[in-house]
């Protein structure tokens, strides 16, 4: 069985002709290594410095890639629209886990996508900490939500596995 980021990647091979990509929670970089090679242009946002350190040397002297240190939530003030994005939810890999993303900027953050999307966004939830838990609960409730007319939402869990990280997928129709 595939590992939630290794379905997100795939899902994101579904999608062609894709000119601009975002990873709203860059960490460690795979997810920005990733789109690097998939995408024309890539935005990753992140608010700790050593996660840009830590992919910067990964992407090299991509021109194409602009890393940002910001929060996810302000990724609007960089562009105006994009074709796929990537939330990979929770605490930098390694890293300080008092440091998380959180139910309210993220939520946010996703309204906003949503809405500036052209393709598809996917959302690696993680409920195993406790504002991990909030913040699942809280996207899972805003996608059930999105009009069926307008979006394509669909879930990928283990169901054997309670707490494990799940990938919600918006998709415009």
């Amino acid at each position: 069985m595939l590992s939630m980021v290794e379905y997100v990647h795939r899902r994101i091979l579904d999608y062609k002709d894709i000119y601009t990509a975002i990873d709203f929670t860059m960490g460690r970089g795979s997810d920005t290594v990733f789109l690097m090679h998939h995408a024309k242009e890539v935005l990753s946002f992140d608010i700790q410095p050593i996660a840009i350190d830590i992919t910067r040397k990964k992407i090299g002297d991509a021109k194409h890639v602009q890393l940002i240190l910001d929060s996810h939530e302000n990724f609007d003030h960089y562009i105006t629209s994009f074709d796929v994005g990537i939330f990979n939810l929770g605490y930098l890999p390694q890293g300080d886990k008092s440091i998380t993303t959180t139910k309210t900027t993220s939520l946010e953050a996703i309204k906003k996508a949503v809405k500036l999307m052209n393709k598809a966004l996917f959302i690696v939830c993680y409920s195993g900490h406790e504002e991990g838990e909030k913040e699942a609960g809280a996207i899972e409730d805003y996608a059930c939500q999105l009009d069926h007319l307008a979006y394509n939402v669909s879930i990928y869990k283990m169901l054997n596995k309670g707490k494990a990280p799940f990938v919600i997928e918006i998709q415009k129709r």
